[in-house]
């Protein structure tokens, strides 16, 4: 019989480590957001797309549109979301983290919303070409990555904030 090894020890995670792991998260999740903000929100059919390019009709209307050129009030209330959660992260009450976890869920519901049925961000769905063109063709819009790591980001803040909770 050789020595016996030494036993495991395990540290439970104390209410200060997740106080830290809970700000980090936050943290993380509002820089993320923020970032989403600048990421393609919605993108066009290539069939759209190629018809458009012939007939001329989207030439003020972006391709790749990120979620500034795509909303004119839900892209700045995730951005004053995001810096609500920087403040949340940094310091914050009970009931601020409760009043901005039930605004992180909102949002979650309405990038959710958004990914499911992504803008067009004012194309037209009607063309009328001339002889040998289709007469109508869809936008057929695409979630871009944006609302990909904006469902991240709010997911994470939701888990940052849910975990701070626990330390009080």
């Amino acid at each position: 019989m050789g020595p016996r090894p030494a036993a495991v020890h395990w540290r439970a995670v104390t209410k200060d480590d997740r106080s830290v792991i809970a700000d980090w998260l936050v943290l993380f999740s509002a820089l993320v957001l923020l970032l989403s903000l600048f990421l393609t929100w919605s993108s066009l059919s290539p069939a759209y797309v190629a018809l458009a390019d012939r007939l001329r009709t989207l030439q003020t209307i972006p391709r790749d549109p990120t979620a500034w050129q795509v909303y004119s009030v839900a892209d700045i209330l995730l951005a004053l979301l995001a810096a609500v959660l920087l403040g949340v992260a940094l310091k914050a009450s009970k009931r601020a983290r409760i009043c901005t976890l039930v605004a992180t869920v909102l949002a979650l519901a309405f990038v959710i919303h958004a990914e499911g049925s992504p803008p067009t961000s004012g194309a037209p769905t009607d063309f009328r070409p001339g002889v040998g063109g289709p007469s109508y063709v869809a936008p057929s819009p695409s979630p871009g990555g944006g609302e990909t790591a904006a469902i991240i980001a709010l997911l994470a803040a939701i888990g940052g904030i849910t975990l701070s909770l626990t330390t009080e």
